[in-house]
């Protein structure tokens, strides 16, 4: 897999606009940026990734970009198809998932189906 130079906070930068990717006519992702609000809007993968670290390890590796996020006053909402999954970020609320991500801008607003998507990612 080819590593990126494009930084995970440029969704920081992104103040207004849209980005849907879609595969066989269908969308898979929506992306959409509004003032100081992001929402990635997974709807499907059409690809298997082998290789992928577990959900913890997943959210873990989120804390940089989530802390980046909430410096930039940013929130950015992950939706599983259409439904709330994870907020990161300026309006995060951690709750219980601070123990778990020992971070205070994570927060999983549906376990369930954070998991479901996680196995799709």
């Amino acid at each position: 897999m080819k590593k990126s130079n494009l930084p995970a906070n440029f969704l920081s930068y992104l103040e207004a606009g849209s980005l849907k990717i879609s595969s066989d006519d269908e969308p898979s992702i929506i992306f959409k940026a509004e003032k100081d609000k992001r929402v990635l809007n997974i709807i499907d993968i059409p690809i298997k990734i082998s290789k992928k670290p577990g959900l913890i390890k997943q959210l873990t590796e989120a804390k940089e970009l989530a802390k980046n996020l909430k410096k930039e006053k940013v929130t950015l909402e992950v939706q599983f198809q259409g439904s709330p999954v994870l907020r990161l970020g300026e309006k995060a609320n951690p709750k219980l998932a601070k123990i778990v991500t020992l971070s205070g801008d994570i927060e999983i607003t549906d376990l369930k189906k954070l998991k479901k998507l996680s196995t799709m990612i």
